[in-house]
């Protein structure tokens, strides 16, 4: 069990500093949001992202694809995407409830 733990560990870790980049990319303004799309969908897949069953990795997933359509009021905001950025770098616990506030 400890082997399959490790390499769920190793995974997320994986996605997760993919994640970091991209965000961080598109944060300094080196990628617009249709080059976060792009990123996102190198980075992983839905059924990859859905397979790690973790809630912070797979709303950065969906956010990161969704930016792309702002100014839809159910697209993510800049603020949202730099909130989960903090949050994949451990400075914040994930909340849905505050990444999904960025919203209204």
């Amino acid at each position: 069990m400890t082997g399959v733990h490790s390499n769920h560990s190793a995974a997320y870790e994986v996605l997760a500093q993919g994640f970091i980049e991209a965000i961080e990319s598109y944060d300094r303004g080196e990628i617009n949001s249709r080059g976060l799309v792009l990123l996102a969908q190198q980075i992983s897949t839905p059924e990859v992202v859905d397979q790690m069953g973790d809630e912070l990795l797979s709303h950065a997933f969906w956010a990161m694809r969704h930016l792309v359509h702002r100014p839809a009021c159910w697209a993510p905001t800049p603020a949202e995407v730099r909130y989960l950025l903090r949050c994949l770098r451990g400075e914040e616990v994930f909340s849905l409830e505050v990444a999904e506030s960025f919203r209204q």
